[in-house]
């Protein structure tokens, strides 16, 4: 389908920034709404996927390439991207109560946290600047946050909460509560955080939400942004930023 102006503008502006193309296509075998992967090394292009017949393409589509933009916007040896030794992920089973797990279970619950960590504080920033720089897009943007916001509040059922240890749904609960307080203040809507200060999460998500403006807001310093959530949400030392050349 074709995207709009503004989302075409900024994929050459990804284009100009990392010198390389963008390649954006539909891929029905996603399990996600949309992904991205870089181009690493000597990759000839960044390739862009989303799932055939998701609504508020063209958001999700910008929401991916602010990444890009962010992370090339940094000079060369600045790109890096979060990665995990073999210790450094049974570090973060063992602290996110996972030891008694299924190894295979364990890992991909770390999996999807660490997806978490690194994606939801530079995601804060990305979604920031699409809200203010781009308001055509804003219709969809607030379609598919809503939608985001329900799947995530769905998570604080009980029969949900008791399924998994206490530091991983406290580590998740954290940054969707920040996640909800951050669009309580964009869509001016306070009812989004009132089930996690319900929980107890306010403060901690008051806390994650205060790193946006302690941390500038130079792509150079998304790294320490994300270490600065770890330590919030018990993950420090669990990760290591790998360059992206060598990754």
């Amino acid at each position: 389908m074709p995207l709009l102006a503004a989302t075409q503008q900024l994929i050459r502006q990804v284009e100009q920034v990392s010198g390389k193309p963008v390649h954006v296509q539909e891929d029905a075998s996603l399990k996600t709404m949309a992904r991205v992967s870089p181009a690493r090394g000597s990759a000839p292009a960044h390739f862009l996927s989303y799932r055939p017949g998701t609504q508020a393409v063209d958001y999700l589509v910008a929401y991916q390439l602010g990444f890009l933009v962010r992370l090339y916007s940094c000079p060369a040896e600045e790109r890096r991207e979060v990665k995990a030794f073999a210790h450094e992920q049974q570090q973060a089973i063992e602290v996110m109560g996972l030891t008694n797990s299924p190894p295979d279970i364990a890992v991909m619950m770390i999996t999807q946290i660490m997806t978490q960590l690194r994606t939801y504080p530079v995601g804060a920033r990305v979604d920031q600047w699409i809200w203010k720089n781009l308001p055509e897009l804003r219709e969809q943007q607030e379609h598919s946050v809503r939608a985001q916001l329900t799947e995530n509040a769905s998570a604080l059922a009980p029969e949900i909460r008791r399924q998994f240890p206490k530091p991983l749904v406290d580590a998740n609960t954290s940054m969707n509560a920040a996640y909800a307080g951050l669009w309580g203040v964009l869509l001016d809507d306070a009812r989004f955080s009132i089930p996690y200060k319900a929980l107890g999460y306010g403060t901690k998500a008051t806390a994650l939400l205060a790193t946006l403006r302690d941390v500038p807001d130079d792509p150079v310093h998304d790294n320490a942004l994300i270490e600065r959530w770890a330590e919030l949400v018990g993950l420090a030392g669990s990760f290591h930023f790998s360059p992206l050349s060598c990754a």
